[in-house]
């Protein structure tokens, strides 16, 4: 672990005060007229243990945003975000959205819980889909890194982000705000809040609608892509019962439309054959299949299309019985997408990958806590959630006579290839049609108690008690296109099993159903010493805990049940306060041992391998900030991290691995006898040794009644791996991104220019084989391509 140059250089910065990197906190400038004798850092309020509490006295790894912050240097989502917050990765795949706290994450895999959850006012949103949604009139984001278990849920094994909208207050008030900028941006939001009834029933309605064409340009179609076409409503309410007891209720409305996807072919190489485009030239006549290969932001592609709607409801009680702090939260969520993958990702007709998904959850929480001031503190709860999951895709092949690739390229190839017309008519028209579901009900009881032992010294004892039973069904049956049914042609699925691997219910049966049943006790304890008022230690040892599941992807039978997923974690660092409230640097050490890591890699040509690994994390976060005037203020983060896969001997590899001669280390892992590669040693996906952030928010009056303000801010992340199967030759160079925010702030109104990646850095979020390039002896690879520079305006008026 080589955690001794980050010491020396965190030993540096405090004692110098030299800022290294990130914006979470602003100074706020003085209203006019008002003067100040010395400048002080905003007050940030979290809930990251449940109860609401300053930032800086909460003994977790935390980074938070207010709702006016993330407006200010424009973070409208989790891609936003992880611009502002070290060791957080967020990246959109071909076929789902994965999210990555300190190197661990969840992979590509309908059947997968995610590792790093959402909270949305206190609802979990642990599904793939739901971490695209935007943000919009927030309270505040607070990402909290490492297992979560006991306050959280146990799901919440690599972290949280726990997510509040904008509350309903007790007043009339209301905002518009439009945005557009390059690349088609067009924005419209409406926020209204007031009173409804005689002084007891307030609400509030938000409203928003997004437009882009996109950044990446379609030569096949003749069109920028993605065009992204979101609709949000949020209504709330909130009814005082009386002085002690409220009500509250939301509902929420999301619809998102995205035709088209950020891809590019980026590398298209003979090996052992020809390159693929070069193959689709000289012998099937597609001239423009992959008419060049290098990131230009230009693709070649047939198109997709992806529709996404989701409902939630929440409803809480809160008040007190007696001394004790009581609150209910009842939450429906459901969510459904339509999805075509163009899963080739080049002007070829070689397959479709149409996707349809279905989400249901039900979860009750009531939770009691006492008065955080007692001497024994304490706050206990019981959590319900039952969901039911139903997921369909079917690798479609399009029908075509041998010989007519613009039509449909797979017939005429496996003809040249076994000499066969039956072999060949065997793929046309036909589609390997998966159906899975899962359905998971679960129950826990949680308890965290707090005891001061002196007026500096406090110990946290916390555990939750969960149980999760499961269900699970997958089936693949080989169906004829033109009739939606199974095939009568026998010699259709005998071919996807010998070339593609589809075991299916034609060839040698595919229906599989299990059912598992798994409790889990993850404790907590946490120690919290103040050497004074504004200097906080803190040591902490967890455990985590995520439950197995059932493999929707793989594509045979003899992968379909992945077991439990646990965690042992330590932390200890210190948050500290000084320059006479000016200043602050917090620090956390950690170190994070996984068993089970739940993982699935796509396997080059139509498939998945899933499975379990062990993996070590350790490393050290920083953050913290500086009021250098009343009207300048700097802030930063830094992360170090150590990623190490300990025990995974089943990866899937990277295109012909074993015959690498540029890196035999790698070549050596390939195990001959299964096919994979051993994985143990490697630093795994999407876990950058160094990452950091500065920002320097500065304010200027420039009239008796307008505010300028200037907001610069530097993202830093060192190279990463970003090819799902490691391949050495897609690591992302190390990369420093520049945003850049200039607003002027009337009373009531405002103004405000928004640039981002100013500098048009060049880079991609992630990369992979294209399907079946293989299979032609190609090494062909496609990447999700980051946005270049965009420039954009937006404006407000509140009243």
């Amino acid at each position: 672990m080589k955690l001794n140059p980050i010491v020396s250089a965190l030993s540096a910065a405090y004692l110098a005060s030299v800022p290294m990197a990130m914006a979470q906190e602003s100074n706020q400038a003085p209203q006019q007229g008002e003067t100040s004798d010395s400048p002080k850092l905003e007050l940030i309020e979290v809930t990251s243990q449940r109860r609401v509490q300053n930032i800086q006295d909460v003994p977790i790894s935390v980074q938070a945003f207010s709702g006016p912050q993330m407006e200010k240097v424009g973070i409208d989502k989790i891609e936003d975000l992880q611009m502002y917050v070290p060791n957080l990765n967020l990246t959109e795949t071909g076929i789902s959205t994965q999210m990555f706290v300190r190197g661990v994450g969840s992979g590509n895999n309908q059947g997968f819980e995610q590792s790093v959850v959402q909270f949305v006012d206190g609802v979990s949103y642990a599904r793939q889909q739901l971490s695209r949604a935007p943000f919009f009139d927030m309270e505040r984001v607070e990402v909290l890194r490492g297992p979560q278990s006991i306050l959280f849920g146990k799901n919440a094994i690599g972290g949280a982000l726990n997510f509040t909208t904008a509350e309903v207050q007790e007043y009339t008030a209301g905002k518009f705000s439009a945005h557009i900028g390059e690349f088609g941006i067009r924005e419209y939001q409406g926020i209204l809040n007031g009173e409804l009834y005689d002084g007891k029933l307030f609400g509030r309605i938000a409203l928003r609608h997004y437009e882009e064409d996109g950044y990446i340009y379609n030569q096949t179609l003749d069109r920028d892509e993605p065009n992204r076409s979101d609709q949000t409503v949020r209504v709330k309410l909130l009814y005082l019962l009386n002085d002690d007891w409220k009500l509250k209720l939301k509902y929420e409305k999301n619809d998102f439309e995205t035709i088209g996807r950020q891809i590019e072919v980026l590398q298209d190489i003979g090996n052992p054959g020809n390159p693929f485009g070069t193959t689709l030239t000289a012998g099937f006549g597609l001239n423009e299949a992959i008419p060049e290969a290098e990131l230009n932001y230009v693709r070649a592609g047939s198109g997709e299309e992806s529709f996404n709607h989701s409902d939630n409801i929440t409803f809480e009680i809160t008040g007190l019985l007696g001394d004790l702090e009581f609150e209910s939260r009842t939450a429906s969520l459901q969510y459904d997408y339509q999805e075509i993958c163009d899963c080739d990702f080049i002007d070829a007709n070689i397959l479709t990958l149409p996707m349809d998904e279905d989400y249901e959850q039900f979860s009750q929480e009531f939770r009691v806590a006492s008065d955080p001031r007692q001497t024994l503190s304490w706050q206990a709860g019981v959590f319900y959630q039952k969901s039911e999951l139903d997921f369909k895709d079917a690798t479609t092949l399009p029908e075509a006579a041998i010989g007519d690739a613009n039509t449909g390229v797979l017939p005429t190839a496996l003809f040249a290839l076994s000499g066969s017309t039956a072999v060949g008519q065997a793929v046309s028209g036909i589609s390997s049609s998966r159906v899975f579901a899962q359905d998971t009900e679960s129950y826990s009881i949680f308890a965290q108690l707090t005891y001061q032992l002196t007026d500096a010294t406090q110990i946290m004892l916390g555990a939750r008690w969960s149980n999760e039973d499961k269900t699970g069904f997958r089936s693949i049956n080989i169906l004829d296109l033109d009739t939606n049914a199974p095939t009568t042609n026998p010699l259709s699925s005998a071919v996807l099993l010998g070339n593609f691997g589809i075991d299916s219910e034609q060839a040698n049966g595919h229906y599989l159903t299990g059912e598992r049943s798994e409790t889990a006790f993850d404790p907590n304890i946490t120690v919290q010493h103040y050497l004074q008022d504004d200097f906080m230690l803190y040591a902490s040892w967890s455990k985590g805990s995520k439950s197995g599941g059932y493999d929707a992807r793989a594509n045979q039978v003899t992968s379909f049940e992945f077991d439990e997923e646990d965690a042992s974690a330590f932390e200890a660092g210190f948050k500290s306060t000084f320059w006479d409230q000016r200043a602050k640097l917090n620090v956390a050490f950690y170190h994070t041992s996984y068993e089970g890591l739940q993982v699935s890699q796509f396997d080059g040509t139509l498939g998945f391998v899933v499975g379990n690994a062990d993996a070590d994390m350790q490393g050290v976060e920083i953050d913290g900030s500086f009021a250098l005037t009343d009207d300048l203020t700097l802030s930063y983060s830094a992360a170090y991290l150590d990623h190490e896969f300990t025990d995974y001997t089943n990866g899937n590899c990277y295109y012909r691995q074993q015959f690498d001669t540029e890196n035999p280390d790698l070549a050596a892992r390939y195990n001959a006898e299964t096919g994979l590669c051993d994985y143990t040693g490697l630093r795994g996906q999407y876990a950058p040794e160094f990452t950091g952030n500065m920002n320097i928010n500065y304010f200027v009056d420039i009239s008796d009644d307008a505010v300028m303000n200037i907001s610069l801010n530097y993202n830093y992340s060192s190279e990463q791996k970003v090819h799902q199967n490691l391949d050495p030759d897609f690591v992302q160079d190390a990369l420093g991104r520049v945003d850049l925010n200039v607003s002027i702030d009337f009373e009531n109104w405002g103004i405000e220019l928004m640039g981002r990646n100013v500098t048009d850095e060049q880079y991609i979020t992630t990369a992979g084989n294209a399907s079946l390039s293989g299979a032609f002896g190609a090494d062909t690879v496609y990447g999700f391509v980051a946005p270049p520079r965009i420039w954009s305006l937006r404006g407000y008026y509140t009243f």
